[in-house]
């Protein structure tokens, strides 16, 4: 079967019928739980029998209706729950239960969780998980140290298909000592797909000075390069190549060429000709692993550690399924993890005699297999992350936050569970079957990242359909079908908007932020604002446009708003208090902005707000009334002196940094409120002092006047701050001793 039939039989989640079906279900146990709410009894029993009979006789012919019925049902629900806040009664949806009613039907939970350690981990290589990779690092590390031609600079290739391991073994190769104590000045550089010099060179300097600022142009790039290399004996990587362009090369080389002899570099690529373009040696070709290997990655991703003896009947399975991988460490991963706890033999000669091996392609073959495995609400979150880019750094909070704008996180049976935490356990699902990989938390600007390999990322494209489009200055016409638009490679200097997607009055979604370049023009985003009514996910992070319309709050359904890295911007529109639906604000790293608007509080549904303000302080009536928060993130902050007593009416919130914030003197009694609070951190703030010892000399306060000031401190104190998990505190020189309500986290504190 060649790639065009086997793509015939791959529907898209937008024609996939058992998708819709399930997700359409979802829906209607909301509307079933407004008719409920509004006491529409007729309507009611029709819906609930309609649910209870769990009858759905469908085909393939019907998946536009079923679309229209599922876009329906959103719409009834979106206007009532509008309804709902601004009438301030914000009943759940899904979850609400009224007792004296009969026949509520409890909503299932379409993604049973495998438990499995699934802790985050660094990005560097795990070297006791790889297996089968000794002989080709030992071989690629003994071509590095040998004297190459001196006159010139050593290049050296590695090349294989994808999933083979190159990165894999580049850092093993990359983190060996004999590497590691050889060259003076070791620097890894991830290429995107567009090989672009400044951003390669950008990378270089950040990797080697921590004190370089941003927008630095080509002149002052090229000389901090030659001046960080110059006549250092240095090891770069460049993984993952694709540029088969000489003259780039070339460019680029030049600048690099000021080392010491003996420099190297090692490439990644896939492809032959960017190694015969490259290279200086002949490429080192990676080949798959051994079968012996293969076998052990396989069952060490099915079975946990020893188990695998109480199933000798699936182990007898495992070589025709490992033979089917052809040696490819991330096939064998994923197969292997998709299989995990599952003892059935039956799905194992499922996996093993299925169809789909038949292709030519077996890397794309096993990861449809996988996908089809996977229930209909974790297809279409993973479908939703093809709006991000090939192999771009997604920000694992940031994709729940918009998972969950968009409506793909449902409510479980359980009340007490937020919808992040939901959004967690399907991240942690498909992380279990490496769908995501790479995954690194970064504790120093609390939030974690992960990648998706180029392979996961073609399967989330063909996945999504028509319903996603990167939006490019190559493409002319967009389908009306289109719901999710990501702006790449595209004008956004002017106002217009391009013509075919002007009609598209259904959009869901706009980023720009896919090159990190957004709008430069207010009038533009006016445009996008007055086109797309619908919008729930508005993304214009690192933009230059210098006013946000008013007209933002006309969009009554948007759910996730970002304008952050906007150096521009110097205020807010009163306006923006009209988004009752706003669920994440995130406005970091706008250095202009004044301050919050006065009525912010009115954003009764806000769950996560990320904020770079001129403030001296927070008014109490701002933040304070922010009872859904359950993130709060304070960056670079450079006046602010004090944060608002009104922190104790934050009784959700869960996370709070403070990053960046010099002048900040001393935190409100009113952080011991916070019982829900389970990760603080707090970084380079100079002036801080907490709650005793050296306060700001400039204010002329002392330890006694904090005294005075906290009077009602007392024993039950200590009893505060119960749940936190985490704290992290540094670059604070004023610290020498703790506030005694930490005291309350000692039994809870992991970090």
């Amino acid at each position: 079967m060649d790639l065009l039939q086997e793509s015939a039989t791959f529907p898209s989640i937008s024609m996939d019928v058992q998708v819709l079906l399930d997700m359409l279900r979802v829906k209607l146990y909301s509307v079933v739980n407004i008719a409920r709410a509004l006491n529409m009894k007729a309507q009611l029993r029709k819906l609930e029998f309609f649910l209870e009979t769990g009858t759905w006789f469908f085909d393939d012919q019907v998946a536009e209706m079923l679309k229209l019925v599922f876009y329906d049902a959103e719409r009834v629900i979106d206007e009532y729950e509008i309804w709902s806040l601004q009438n301030q009664l914000l009943p759940s949806l899904t979850s609400s239960k009224d007792e004296d009613s009969e026949g509520f039907i409890e909503q299932e939970d379409l993604s049973p969780y495998r438990a499995r350690g699934l802790l985050h981990t660094r990005a560097s290589v795990n070297y006791v998980d790889v297996v089968g990779r000794d002989f080709d690092r030992d071989n690629v590390v003994e071509m590095l140290l040998k004297s190459g031609n001196e006159a010139t600079l050593f290049v050296l290739p590695i090349v294989g298909v994808g999933g083979i391991g190159k990165t894999t073994l580049a850092k093993l190769v990359y983190d060996n000592p004999k590497i590691v104590s050889h060259f003076q000045l070791r620097l890894w550089v991830r290429v995107s797909r567009v090989f672009k010099v400044d951003e390669l060179l950008e990378q270089i300097v950040k990797s080697i000075r921590e004190d370089i600022c941003e927008n630095l142009d080509m002149n002052e790039l090229q000389n901090l390069v030659r001046e960080a290399l110059h006549e250092k004996n240095y090891l770069i990587v460049l993984d993952d190549v694709w540029n088969e362009d000489p003259v780039k090369w070339d460019e680029l080389k030049k600048l690099l060429m000021v080392g010491a002899c003996g420099s190297k570099i090692l490439v990644t690529t896939r492809l032959e000709e960017v190694a015969s373009v490259m290279g200086t040696v002949p490429a080192y070709c990676l080949k798959g692993l051994l079968s012996e290997d293969c076998l052990t990655l396989f069952l060490r991703n099915a079975f946990e550690q020893g188990q695998e003896v109480y199933y000798p009947n699936l182990v007898g399975i495992a070589p025709d399924i490992v033979q089917k991988c052809e040696g490819n460490p991330l096939v064998l991963e994923a197969v292997g993890s998709s299989l995990y706890k599952e003892t059935e033999e039956s799905l194992w000669n499922e996996v093993k005699n299925h169809w789909r091996w038949n292709s030519n392609q077996y890397d794309t073959a096993a990861l449809r297999i996988i996908y089809e495995q996977l229930p209909s609400n974790l297809k279409v979150c993973l479908a939703y992350c093809s709006i991000f880019p090939k192999g771009t750094v997604i920000e694992i909070d940031k994709l729940i936050q918009l998972w969950v704008a968009e409506g793909l996180i449902s409510q479980s049976s359980n009340e007490s569970e937020d919808l992040e935490d939901i959004g967690i356990r399907y991240f942690q699902e498909l992380l279990s079957r490496s769908f995501f990989q790479e995954v690194e938390e970064y504790r120093s600007i609390f939030t974690s990242i992960c990648r998706m390999h180029d392979l996961v990322h073609d399967l989330a494209l063909s996945a999504a359909g028509f319903e996603f489009c990167t939006v490019t200055s190559h493409i002319q016409n967009i389908s009306d079908e289109v719901r999710h638009v990501a702006f790449s490679d595209y004008d956004l200097s002017g106002k217009e908007l391009p013509p075919s997607l002007l009609n598209n009055h259904a959009l869901r979604t706009i980023s720009f932020s896919v090159d990190g370049i957004g709008p430069m023009s207010t009038l533009y985003v006016e445009n996008c604002i007055a086109r797309f009514m619908q919008l729930r996910v508005l993304d214009m992070s690192d933009s230059c446009f210098d006013e946000l319309p008013s007209s933002i709050g006309e969009l009554k359904y948007l759910r996730y708003l970002d304008i952050s890295g906007n150096g521009s911007i110097k205020e807010l529109p009163d306006s923006i208090n009209k988004l009752l639906s706003l669920q994440t604000l995130r406005v970091s790293d706008c250095a202009q902005l004044e301050g919050l608007p006065k009525d912010i509080g009115n954003l009764i549904s806000l769950r996560h707000l990320h904020i770079t303000t001129k403030q001296a302080c927070f008014p109490d009536k701002a933040i304070g009334c922010l009872s859904s928060l359950r993130s709060l993130f304070i960056y670079s902050c450079n006046n602010l002196v004090s944060l608002s007593e009104g922190l104790q009416h934050l009784t959700s919130l869960r996370a709070l940094a403070i990053i960046g914030c010099p002048r900040l003197t001393f935190l409100p009694s009113a952080m011991k409120h916070l019982n829900a609070l389970e990760n603080l951190l707090i970084v380079d703030c100079e002036e801080l002092a907490l709650l005793g010892g050296k306060i700001s000399k400039d204010l002329g306060w002392s330890g006694h006047w904090l005294s005075e000031a906290y009077p009602n401190w007392s024993q039950k104190d200590v009893q505060c701050l119960g749940s936190l998990q985490m704290l992290v505190l540094a670059g604070l020189p004023q610290l020498d001793t703790l506030p005694r309500w930490l005291e309350g986290a000692s039994v809870t504190l992991q970090y």
